[in-house]
C-alpha cells in the first residue's frame, strides 16, 4: 500500500442554507451602515440610508417566511451595490479615535 493510498483525498460539499445567506446579507448590511455612518449628510447618503433600512426590514421579514432563491439573490445584489458605493465612490469622514 503506497502512502497515497493510506490517506485518500477527502471531498467536501458545503450546503449553503437560507440562514447562512441571511447571516451574510446582514453582515454586508452592517458593513454598509458602518461606512454610511461616517459619511457627511447629503441627499445621496439619506437615500442610501433609506435603501438600507428597506433592505433590513426585508431581511427581518424572513423570520416569518422563507425567502425564495430569487429574493436572496436580489437583496444580496442590492446590498452589495450599496456597500460598493459607500466604500469607494462617496467620500467618508474619518471619525476621531477614542483613547
Amino acid at each position: 500500500m503506497s502512502p497515497k493510498d493510506e490517506h485518500p483525498a477527502r471531498s467536501e460539499t458545503r450546503i449553503v442554507t437560507e440562514r447562512d445567506e441571511k447571516v451574510r446579507i446582514e453582515f454586508a448590511l452592517n458593513q454598509a451602515e458602518s461606512h454610511l455612518a461616517r459619511m457627511q449628510s447629503s441627499p445621496a447618503t439619506r437615500r442610501l440610508k433609506l435603501a438600507l433600512e428597506v433592505f433590513r426590514r426585508t431581511v427581518a421579514s424572513w423570520n416569518t417566511h422563507t425567502p425564495t432563491r430569487e429574493e436572496l439573490d436580489l437583496i444580496r445584489e442590492h446590498v452589495h451595490e450599496v456597500l460598493e458605493l459607500v466604500k469607494s465612490d462617496l467620500p467618508t469622514v474619518k471619525l476621531p479615535r477614542s483613547a
